[in-house]
C-alpha cells in the first residue's frame, strides 16, 4: 500500500522544496519553514494509530500536506472504508495551493478503496484563527471554548514553525500571562492544539528536544500533562537527522499525546510510557529501539518545576533512581547559583586586556573559555576576548567580591563530550583582586552565608564534572544550556560526601588530579552508599542506540 502513496509523498515534498528553494535561508528562519521528510512524516502518522471512521483530523501548520498525505495512506492502508474530515492551516499563500492540490490527489485516490476524504484546507494563521484576542487564557475551562473555535478533533498531527516571537507579533499577545518567559511560535501550537483535542483525541507533533526542559517552557508543560497524558516519544540521536537538508541544529523529539480521561493528578507508577530512539531518518523503522517506562520516569518535579525526562535505556532509568533519591540540592545545602553579570555588549567601555590587569588598573575577567573540565585557565593566552574589567564605577559594579565559588559554562558545544564543564574558583589564587568579573555566559555557584571553602569547591565541582551527573542531566535537560533552574533542581548527595571527594582529590598532585577525577567520585559515592555496589562505572555520557558510549 506504501507505493500507492509514494508518488504523492514525493510530489508532496518535491513542490514545497522548490517553493522553498526561491527562497532565503533567512527568510526560511523567519517563517519557520522547514518540510518534514517523508520517514519521519510515515511514523508520525503510525503513531496515531487506527484513526476511526467519522473522525475529524487536524493539521495547524500543513505546509505541502505531507503529514496529511502520510495520514490518509495509513488509513488507506487499513483495508476498511469510512468517512474523514480533514482540517489545516497554512500562512503560506503557494504552501497552500500546493496542499490543496496534493490532499486533492489523495482524495481522489483513497475514495477508490471506499476512504472518503472531506477536506478544508484554509490559507489562514491556525492561532489568530482560534484564540481571540479577548481569549484570556489557551487552557480554558470545560465548556468555555469562544465562539468561531468550537471544533474539536480526535486527531491533530504537526510539524509546528519554529521561531521566537516578537513582543510586538499579534499572537505573541495571546502568550502574554499564559507561557512564562520568551515564548516561540512552536508552544503556542502545543499549547492550543492540546485544547482542541476531543475527549480520547490524540496527537502527535515534532518538536525541538529543549520543549522537555528550562525555565521558560515549564508552564507550559504543566499545562500539558494536566490536559493530556504523553504516551510514545521518539529521540533522533543526530542533531541535524530529522531536518539534515535544512540544516536546523535543535535536537529534535517526536511526542505523541492523548487526551486525558479525567483530570487526575501527576503520573503514577501503573502509567506506561513507550520511548523510541533511532540513528536518523534513513531507514527509520529498521533502526528503532523501543523501550516500555515507567511515565513516572518521564515526567519529574522538582524545586517546584516540572521537567520531561527522556531516558534512552535501562542504564538511564537506574541513574534517574539513583540521583533522585539523594536528600540534598543546592538549597539545602545553603548553596545558591547565579549568572554572571558582565554583559559584554552593555558593558564595552569596562572592558579591557591583560595588561591593565598587571597594572593594577582591572581585574580578572571570566569567560567560558577560561573554563576548563575541573582548572580556571586564566589568562587564556590563546584568546581574543578581553582579559580584564577595569575598576572604574561601572565595572566595580558589575564585579564580583574574590571568594570559593564553582563556576560553570553556561553552554556547552553540540559536539562536545560533556554537557556540564565545571571548575572550582579558589580564592587564594586569585587573592591580589578584591573582586572578579565574571561574564554572563558563567554560572557560579556560592555559600549564601559565609563562602565554600577550598574542599567544598573542589568537591563540588569534581561532582559535577563527573560522568555520572553528566547523564543524569543530559537525561533531564534537552538542549546544550546550562541554567540556574536546572542546577537548583538537581540533586545531590549529603555535603560530607562532596568535602570528603574534595579532600581526596587535593591529596594529589595536581597534574593528578583531572585524570583521577572519575575513580574518586565513583568510589566515595559507592563507599557512601549512594550507587549500588554493582553498579557500573561509566566514563562517557553521550549515547548510541540506547546504550552509553565508551
Amino acid at each position: 500500500m506504501k507505493a500507492l502513496f509514494s508518488d504523492l509523498l514525493n510530489y508532496s515534498l518535491e513542490l514545497g522544496q522548490e517553493i522553498l528553494a526561491k527562497r532565503s535561508e533567512k527568510q526560511r528562519k523567519s517563517q519557520g519553514q522547514f518540510l518534514t521528510p517523508i520517514p519521519v512524516a510515515r511514523f508520525m502518522a503510525k503513531q496515531l494509530g487506527d484513526v476511526r471512521s467519522s473522525s475529524r483530523i487536524l493539521e495547524p501548520a500543513i505546509g505541502s500536506g505531507i503529514l496529511v498525505c502520510a495520514t490518509i495512506e495509513q488509513i488507506v492502508a487499513r483495508n476498511q472504508p469510512g468517512e474523514f474530515w480533514l482540517d489545516g492551516y497554512e500562512t503560506d499563500e503557494e504552501l497552500c495551493q500546493v496542499t490543496k492540490e496534493v490532499v486533492s490527489l489523495a482524495q481522489e485516490r483513497a475514495a477508490k478503496y471506499g476512504v472518503i476524504i472531506h477536506h478544508c484546507i484554509q490559507n489562514k494563521d491556525f492561532i489568530l484563527d482560534n484564540v481571540p484576542v479577548y481569549q484570556p487564557h489557551l487552557f480554558l475551562a470545560e465548556g468555555s471554548t469562544p465562539p468561531g473555535a468550537q471544533t474539536l478533533y480526535d486527531y491533530i498531527i504537526a510539524n509546528p514553525p519554529y521561531f521566537k516571537l516578537n513582543s510586538k507579533d499579534p499572537r505573541a499577545e495571546v502568550a502574554t500571562g499564559q507561557i512564562k518567559g520568551h515564548t516561540n511560535i512552536y508552544t503556542l501550537f502545543l499549547a492550543l492544539s492540546a485544547t482542541k483535542l476531543a475527549p480520547h483525541g490524540k496527537a502527535c507533533f515534532i518538536v525541538p528536544r529543549s520543549f522537555c526542559s528550562g525555565a521558560y517552557f515549564s508552564a507550559l508543560r504543566q499545562e500539558l500533562i494536566e490536559k493530556t497524558r504523553p504516551y510514545a516519544l521518539h529521540l533522533f540521536e543526530s542533531r541535524e537527522a530529522a531536518f539534515k537538508d535544512d540544516a536546523v541544529l535543535q535536537e529534535n523529539i517526536i511526542i505523541s499525546l492523548e487526551k486525558k480521561k479525567s483530570d487526575r493528578g501527576y503520573p503514577t507508577s501503573t502509567d506506561r510510557f513507550n520511548i523510541s530512539t533511532s540513528k536518523g531518518i534513513t531507514a527509520l523503522e529498521d533502526s528503532l529501539l523501543y523501550r516500555e517506562v515507567s511515565l513516572e520516569k518521564f515526567v519529574s518535579k522538582r524545586n517546584g518545576s516540572l521537567f520531561f525526562r527522556l531516558p534512552a535505556g535501562e542504564l538511564d532509568e537506574q541513574i534517574i533512581d539513583i540521583i533522585d533519591g539523594w536528600p540534598e540540592s543546592l538549597n539545602q545545602l545553603g548553596l545558591n547559583v547565579s549568572t554572571g553579570p558582565v554583559v559584554p555588549f552593555r558593558s564595552r567601555s569596562s572592558l579591557t586586556d591583560r595588561e591593565a590587569v598587571k597594572l593594577g588598573k582591572a581585574v580578572p575577567l571570566l569567560w567560558m573559555h577560561n573554563i576548563k573540565r575541573q582548572k580556571v585557565d586564566w589568562p587564556a593566552l590563546n584568546g581574543s576576548k578581553p582579559q580584564g574589567l577595569y575598576l572604574s564605577a561601572e565595572g566595580k559594579s558589575l564585579s564580583t567580591p574574590t571568594s570559593n565559588y564553582v563556576l560553570l559554562r553556561r553552554f556547552s558545544a553540540k559536539e562536545e563530550p560533556r554537557r556540564l564543564i565545571a571548575a572550582p574558583f579558589l580564592e587564594d589564587e586569585f587573592d591580589r583582586y578584591e573582586t572578579i568579573g565574571l561574564e554572563n555566559h558563567l554560572n557560579y555557584i556560592y555559600r549564601k552565608r559565609g563562602q565554600l571553602s577550598k574542599p567544598e569547591a573542589i568537591g563540588l565541582a569534581a561532582l559535577l564534572n563527573s560522568a555520572l551527573i553528566d547523564r543524569y542531566f543530559r537525561i533531564t535537560n534537552g538542549n546544550t544550556q546550562v541554567n540556574a533552574t536546572e542546577l537548583r533542581a538537581l540533586p545531590l548527595p549529603p555535603l560530607e560526601v562532596i568535602l570528603t571527594i574534595g579532600q581526596a582529590i587535593l591529596k594529589l598532585d595536581t597534574t593528578d588530579q583531572e585524570s583521577n577525577l572519575e575513580p574518586i567520585v565513583f568510589t566515595t559515592l559507592r563507599n557512601s552508599g549512594l550507587i549500588p555496589q554493582d553498579f557500573p562505572a561509566i566514563r562517557e555520557t553521550r549515547f548510541t542506540m540506547g546504550k552509553i558510549q565508551e
